[in-house]
């Protein structure tokens, strides 16, 4: 004869719902719940009704009782950050819905991952150590991922399509696990209400970046990249301390127009495969992506969760040729944003002053200076034009 009590019984029940749902908020006399298992918010007490039945309790007037007696501990608000712990993070008291998951891709030391660090020779070169600067700082990362943020920022550009910036970033994201990983496609979104929310990862990629030197984009870069926590809103929320631990990568078909002398917070390379032909490229990724797939992740986990650290990460980013010649060549951020509305407006053989007037606005130009700015952007002084009823200076 057992004590044992049935799986159905109310209190086991009621124990099963207790360690899958949270209060999230209250509305009136009315409850709506968190639910951990499926990470849906906003259940109602008829929702746990459904799933008391479903966990054998036969008689519905029962199942409504164990949903009013039992208690379910309440959710904080506050949403956090915090690798190596589980869904709900308890904090002083408070109960907080962690966003990270562990990733699927599990790290097996014992195979190899010469492959990979074979691929980074063919993109970064080989010769500087600068791919052993960037395994260390990424195994850095990961075996210390509660650790602060080095305040290093990564630029890799080539002007080569198809060299393997955009596997590369598929490959932090599948290795370090999806909610490790923010990515963007422009540079737009890191500014404005709620572009706190982008640095709240272990990683922020941006691809197709463009950015110039002097504006408020660069400046937040600086900002979010030298600190680890900042004062500011985020989306659907008030003005408040928030975390930001990712660090930043930017991936650009240019080399970088924005450097300043002084600034060691980026890590600048060429990312630049030297294997000529598409059909070549085609035949390399293949046989690359087919290794990832196959063991390759697991591998470069592996590599990740063992490798011995030589860099600190914590000092300036070693100099590279690439920094050094973007900071010398670096142009007017009026004359490069100027370009950047040529390139995407490439169509367009007659332009005025008045098409570049958001140029003028973010950069603050005077008057007296805008025909110099387009000049040294390349546009050539056409004449006067009427178009409509205006006249105007044509370029």
């Amino acid at each position: 004869m057992t004590n044992e009590m049935p799986e159905n019984h109310p209190n086991n029940v009621g124990n099963l719902l207790a360690a899958r749902f949270m209060v999230e908020k209250y509305s009136g006399s009315q409850r709506s719940f968190y639910d951990r298992e499926t990470g849906q918010q906003g259940p109602l007490p008829m929702h746990l009704i459904g799933v008391a039945i479903a966990l054998g309790v036969e008689d519905l007037e029962e199942a409504k009782k164990i949903i009013r007696l039992q208690y379910f501990l309440p959710l904080s608000p506050a949403i956090v950050y915090r690798p190596n712990k589980p869904d709900i993070v308890h904090e002083k008291g408070l109960n907080s819905m962690n966003l990270w998951r562990p990733s699927e891709v599990v790290p097996e030391p014992t195979k190899s991952a010469q492959k990979f660090i074979d691929h980074l020779q063919d993109v970064l070169g080989a010769d500087d150590g600068r791919v052993d600067y960037l395994l260390d700082m990424l195994s850095y990362r990961y075996q210390n991922q509660t650790a602060p943020k080095p305040h290093i920022a990564f630029y890799f550009f080539g002007e080569q399509g198809g060299a393997g910036k955009s596997t590369f970033a598929e490959t932090l994201t599948k290795v370090f696990g999806s909610t490790a990983v923010r990515t963007t496609n422009t540079v737009a979104g890191l500014t404005g209400k709620g572009s706190v929310d982008l640095w709240s990862r272990t990683f922020l990629v941006v691809e197709e970046a463009s950015l110039a030197k002097g504006t408020a984009l660069y400046d937040e870069i600086k900002s979010y990249t030298g600190s680890d926590y900042t004062h500011t809103d985020r989306k659907y929320a008030a003005v408040g301390m928030h975390h930001t631990p990712a660090q930043l990568f930017m991936l650009s078909n240019r080399p970088p127009m924005f450097l300043e002398p002084e600034d060691r917070r980026f890590f600048v390379t060429r990312w630049q495969l030297g294997v000529v032909g598409a059909e070549e490229r085609a035949a390399y990724f293949a046989e690359y992506r087919q290794w990832l797939d196959s063991g390759g992740l697991e591998a470069i986990a592996g590599l990740f969760s063992t490798r011995e650290i030589v860099a600190d990460p914590y000092k300036n980013a070693p100099e590279t040729t690439e920094q050094i010649t973007a900071i010398e060549s670096a142009i007017d951020p009026t004359v490069a944003a100027i370009r950047d509305w040529l390139e995407e407006h490439e169509s367009v053989r007659l332009v005025t002053m008045k098409n570049f007037d958001d140029v003028w606005r973010e950069h603050g130009t005077k008057s007296n200076t805008r025909k110099h700015k387009m000049a040294e952007a390349g546009l050539q002084f056409y004449g006067r034009t009427k178009l409509g009823d205006k006249q105007y200076s044509v370029y």
